[in-house]
């Protein structure tokens, strides 16, 4: 188990930089945040719905079998043909992962080590290298009083990049607190 001192253990100052919010993804591999048992054969994606249903993606409409599901019969194909045909429906197996990072004044604020603003962008970087190296999209929203940026979530290092860079933008834009050197 990883000691949570080996994680936090950079997050320090009133203001975060983009080279510590990269070098967190080192310690975000020792991360387990997926429990991936559930998979039981290839699948289109990495992870299997816990809940069955019948999903949301239409894939194709074949001839009916017995034992399937009269809800999802094609009535128009059928009528066209004369035989019994349904849709299938593939089901979501991707999981998108969603930052939420608050950069606003009420975030600037903390202990002697650090602010809880360097504290959430730490945190958000360990969780979009953990996503990342698990294999899931990546994408977030960082917003302060005035603004927000959304990133869209992509599979890619570039876009990992580019919500850190925006936590730093965000991060750089809080102003100094009294007696304290704005960033560089």
């Amino acid at each position: 188990m990883t000691q949570l001192s080996d994680i936090t253990g950079r997050a320090r100052g009133s203001y975060v930089q983009l080279e510590q919010l990269i070098a967190q993804r080192f310690p975000a591999r020792k991360l387990q945040l997926l429990h991936r048992n559930r998979a039981l054969s290839a699948l289109a994606g990495a992870n299997k719905s816990n809940f069955r249903g019948r999903g949301i993606d239409f894939e194709e409409v074949r001839r009916y079998q017995a034992g399937d599901d009269i809800r999802s019969i094609d009535w128009r194909v059928t009528a066209r043909t004369g035989a019994a045909h349904t849709k299938l429906f593939r089901e979501e197996r991707e999981r998108p992962v969603m930052l939420l990072v608050d950069q606003r004044q009420g975030m600037f604020f903390g202990s002697r080590y650090c602010f809880k603003s360097v504290l959430a962008a730490h945190l958000a970087a360990l969780l979009t290298w953990s996503a990342l190296e698990g294999g899931d999209k990546i994408g977030g929203l960082v917003f302060n009083r005035r603004e927000h940026r959304e990133i869209k979530p992509r599979r890619s290092r570039r876009t990992a990049l580019a919500l850190l860079s925006e936590i730093c933008k965000y991060n750089a834009a809080l102003p100094a607190p009294p007696g304290k050197a704005a960033p560089p």
